[in-house]
């Protein structure tokens, strides 16, 4: 048998207290919440009954969370944020709302979505299609998604994740910087090239280290370079001849096919990344979801060959 009833707070009591928690100020969060102070104090001051505990420390306009209320609202926020998701979520299909959420990087939202979001919408008529480019991990972003796309491991206690396709990647230039390389490039003048890097947020992320480390014997020295957080102003600085930036391969196809940027060639680190879908576990797939990795996976596969060539080129 539960013991829900006997142990949780009143549900009104831990909503009062994350407002609460976040603006450190009771009229701010009545505000928020359409209620009176008056409401969200009681409130307040009935979730510390139950718990025992002070959880905030009263000034005379705003409120500091004591030790017990840090550890309370990190737990409360992640519950709220679930339980606001799926109702959200199962409230749509109630509704038979036939719409799909997907959330995907910029550079995959470019390169693998745009593609073939016309022959989906042409399949699916009827359905709603929402699109989020973020590049924050899929695990941590506080987004509500049927499907997320992104380089990402391949096991994962949240989501059930399906494999898509590999990526390599290889240094990529302007055309004009390229003239001025040597012939051919070695690893030695890549070293002392201005190099484009990205500061990834997954450390897995292929990095400039990685590539000189697989094209010579031994540790590669310190590498200098600029960095980005931003892999697309990274690509956009290459094109602007600031330098050799690592381009994976289909995020970075459409610019070498307009000829902004060209390959550094003979050097390419294959099976670097794993595009892989992630399907949250809290909910049923959604089935459109599932049918646009389908065709996703099609397409990919029926433009491999191009992109092995384009690999070896």
């Amino acid at each position: 048998m539960s013991d829900f009833d006997q142990l949780l707070p009143p549900l009104a009591t831990l909503v009062a207290f994350e407002a609460a928690f976040r603006h450190q100020n009771f009229t701010r969060a009545a505000r928020e919440l359409h209620q009176s102070q008056a409401t969200v104090s009681r409130r307040i001051r009935e979730l510390e009954t139950n718990l025992g505990v002070a959880l905030f420390e009263r000034h005379r306009h705003d409120v500091t969370p004591t030790a017990d209320g840090e550890l309370l609202a990190a737990s409360v926020r992640l519950s709220l944020s679930e339980l606001s998701a799926t109702a959200d979520l199962i409230r749509r299909r109630a509704l038979g709302n036939d719409s799909i959420t997907l959330l995907t990087s910029l550079s995959l939202a470019t390169a693998t979505v745009a593609p073939i979001l016309g022959e989906f919408q042409r399949t699916h008529p009827d359905v709603n299609i929402r699109v989020l480019a973020s590049d924050d991990l899929v695990a941590s972003t506080d987004e509500d998604f049927d499907l997320a796309l992104g380089y990402g491991p391949s096991e994962s206690s949240l989501f059930a994740v399906e494999f898509i396709a590999e990526e390599a990647v290889f240094p990529v230039c302007s055309p004009s910087f390229a003239a001025k390389l040597p012939t051919p490039v070695t690893t030695a003048d890549l070293a002392v090239l201005p190099l484009l890097h990205v500061d990834y947020v997954d450390p897995g992320w292929t990095t400039w280290q990685d590539v000189l480390a697989s094209a010579v014997v031994g540790e590669p020295g310190r590498v200098k370079s600029v960095v980005f957080t931003s892999y697309q102003v990274c690509l956009d600085v290459a094109e602007r001849d600031g330098g050799i930036a690592l381009g994976w391969e289909r995020s970075v196809r459409s610019r070498l096919d307009a000829g902004t940027l060209v390959r550094v060639p003979d050097i390419t680190i294959r099976h670097a990344g794993r595009i892989n879908a992630y399907f949250p576990i809290r909910t049923a797939p959604n089935p459109h979801a599932v049918e646009f990795v389908t065709l996703l996976k099609k397409a990919l596969a029926d433009d491999q060959t191009e992109i092995s060539d384009l690999s070896a080129g």
